[in-house]
């Protein structure tokens, strides 16, 4: 299955606009599916690409050496035919590799009408071990954009295939009773991640939240405040999967109870800091940024608890401002004090909140997705909609680690328009 220097076709802007759709779509799955359900609702999605696209998703059993799968009717269902060739392309370093198929014997389970295919690996997770395959009857079906957007595709999917192989192997074990508690901690942390931003007038504000787990520990949350103004709450807890979840829980609980009672913000930090200091093990702490925007003035008033610090980007203005005034994370420092600061918006500014799982999104050689590449991506894009920033970051930041993202992603834009 090795890749052929084949002549590209460059994807219509019908196709690059069903990718994108796609994604959104993809992106409101939760992980409430089994294993057999979801691969096929992953093939019901990638077959909106394409009415002659034929799909299959193979994921191989470390266990048993065995490969599983589930694929659409136009795809040979020989799976077993095909272990070879997916066991190749698991060990090629590749994103994704496009190749056509001059005849059947160029690949075992190629169909007579195939022509072409592309394969994208799932390699986000170490649980996750498969591919997922495409093929047309065409010649030079697929472009490197379509390998692209399809490796974003099984980034995001693996997170979720993660969660139906976990529940699988505890229902297998016959612990029914652990499943129950993941699929309750997964509703619950589902809960508390807002699907829609608010709508504040003058402002376009999107995000996006990726748990690198089967749940994580980052939050974002939007509160209304009793006097109209608006309140971004960015946090991340230490470590990830349930732990994390559940001090997530216990910190946003305790912030919302303390922000409602009208405690100055410097106030609520030092506040929180001493409780989570008191209640947790000394291992575990909380990064929180926390903004509270003037809808009138525009004036936002923050504190930044050891966060990854937000970008203020200004087109006419350089370089960016980090909003980084604050004190420590929260739960290590019982005496910490906090401070406040405030910048006043103007317009055109971007406001870019994210978590580590962004800003230390760490590439095959070592390096990492840093403050300048999220600059430039947000400077190339600065005229685009928020929810588009937010996706670009996402994209970007994935095709840079080789679609091997390995820790939550937290990403929130709001831009003054």
């Amino acid at each position: 299955m090795a890749e052929t220097k084949t002549k590209q076709k460059k994807p219509t802007d019908d196709r690059t606009s069903r990718w994108n759709r796609l994604l959104e779509e993809l992106r409101k799955l939760d992980g409430s599916y089994d294993l057999v359900r979801l691969l096929q609702h992953l093939l019901r999605l990638v077959q909106k690409v394409g009415p002659d696209v034929a799909a299959g998703i193979f994921l191989l059993d470390e266990e048993t050496r065995t490969i599983q799968g589930q694929v659409t009717d136009l795809f040979d269902r020989n799976l077993n035919m095909g272990e070879g060739a997916l066991l190749t392309a698991l060990r090629n370093p590749a994103s994704f590799m496009i190749s056509n198929l001059p005849n059947p014997e160029a690949s075992p389970v190629a169909a007579d009408s195939d022509r072409s295919q592309i394969l994208v690996p799932f390699r986000a997770s170490p649980r996750v071990r498969g591919a997922l395959i495409l093929r047309s009857s065409q010649t030079d079906a697929f472009s490197p954009e379509d390998g692209q957007a399809l490796s974003e595709f099984a980034l995001n999917a693996s997170a979720l295939i993660e969660n139906a192989l976990i529940r699988q192997k505890l229902l297998r074990v016959g612990d029914e009773e652990v499943e129950q508690d993941i699929v309750m901690a997964q509703e619950i942390m589902a809960r508390l991640i807002p699907q829609k931003p608010p709508q504040i007038a003058g402002f376009d504000v999107a995000s996006i939240h990726m748990p690198a787990k089967f749940v994580g520990g980052d939050l974002l949350d939007f509160i209304v405040l009793s006097d109209d103004h608006y309140g971004v709450l960015v946090a991340d807890a230490s470590g990830n999967g349930i732990p994390a979840a559940l001090l997530m829980t216990g910190f946003r609980a305790l912030f919302r109870g303390l922000i409602q009672n009208d405690f100055s913000m410097r106030s609520v930090f030092r506040k929180a800091n001493q409780q989570l200091a008191e209640s947790t093990a000394p291992h575990q702490f909380v990064s929180a940024f926390y903004a509270a925007l003037d809808p009138i003035t525009y004036r936002l008033i923050y504190v930044n608890g050891g966060h990854v610090p937000p970008l203020l980007y200004r087109p006419s203005h350089h370089p960016a401002r980090r909003l980084d005034v604050g004190g420590p994370v929260l739960g290590v420092l019982p005496a910490a004090i906090y401070h406040e600061d405030s910048v006043v918006l103007r317009p055109k500014d971007i406001l870019v909140f994210f978590s580590d799982g962004l800003s230390e999104a760490e590439s095959a050689s070592g390096k990492v997705f840093d403050e300048r590449r999220i600059l430039q991506v947000v400077d190339k894009h600065k005229d685009d909609s928020a929810e588009n920033i937010c996706a670009v970051l996402q994209s970007s930041a994935a095709k840079f680690t080789g679609y091997k993202l390995r820790d939550d992603l937290t990403i929130c834009v709001l831009k003054f328009t």
